[in-house]
């Protein structure tokens, strides 16, 4: 009698353990293109069938978020990717948050580089001291790009902007980078590269230089911040293309 009952006790047990797994074959279907090009502040819906529920996550939330249902929200400018996963498969779409306004090629923030490195690698300036290169036909809303080198590694970098372009501008970098202070005695506004305190490794500073051009710093604050001396450098650098 007790073998017939262990027997029939296994026979339950494996009943139940089969009936409560994944399906493996349990597929996600994508109804999505498999990339999504969309602008800062746009959304986009994931259009997606499965027979469990499909939960959603991105790589990247500075670049876009997307809801438990979904929706993808674009941030900054930049590209990322979108995991889906139901327990059983996984799909990955990608995100890529396009520029609407482009003012100016965004400038070399590899804070290792070497000057000589740089040089070789973007062409020989115009201008060129100890710790400092200038290029003086970056474009034509931007016409002045310089960079400056402490220990040979580039540091910091500013771009001289044209006044005429002030209300571009202020999108230029809000499509870009997350705003997070005004301070009217140092600089018009700064900004950030991430939404987390533990991501952020850049300050950029839009500041008035004089009444024809705005000065955007891009500053590297994972080591330091800028100094007044740097500032002096730029000044410099500007005195010598003018």
């Amino acid at each position: 009698m007790k073998t017939k009952i262990f027997a029939m006790l296994a026979l339950v047990s494996a009943f139940t353990f089969s009936g409560c797994s994944k399906d493996e074959n349990d597929t996600i279907e994508l109804q999505t293109p498999s990339a999504i090009v969309l602008n800062s502040k746009q959304t986009a819906e994931i259009k997606a069938i499965s027979n469990s529920p499909i939960s959603y996550e991105s790589k990247n939330e500075f670049n876009a978020t997307v809801s438990d249902k979904g929706v993808v929200t674009a941030n900054f400018v930049g590209e990322t990717y979108i995991k889906l996963t139901n327990g059983s498969d996984t799909k990955t779409i990608t995100v890529r948050v396009d520029p609407k306004v482009s003012l100016y090629p965004e400038p070399c923030t590899d804070w290792g580089i070497t000057k000589k490195q740089f040089i070789a690698k973007y062409g020989k300036p115009n201008t060129e001291t100890a710790d400092g290169i200038a290029y003086s036909s970056y474009s034509e809303a931007a016409p002045v790009a310089m960079f400056l080198f402490e220990n040979d590694k580039l540091k910091s970098a500013a771009i001289m902007v044209k006044s005429a372009y002030a209300s571009s501008l202020g999108n230029f970098l809000a499509e870009r980078y997350l705003p997070i202070d005004v301070d009217t005695d140092k600089y018009i506004a700064r900004f950030v590269n991430g939404i987390k305190k533990d991501n952020i490794t850049m300050a950029i500073d839009l500041s008035l230089y004089n009444i024809n051009y705005l000065m955007v710093m891009y500053i590297d604050i994972s080591s330091k911040s800028r100094t007044t001396h740097e500032n002096l450098d730029f000044q410099r650098l500007i005195e010598l293309i003018n």
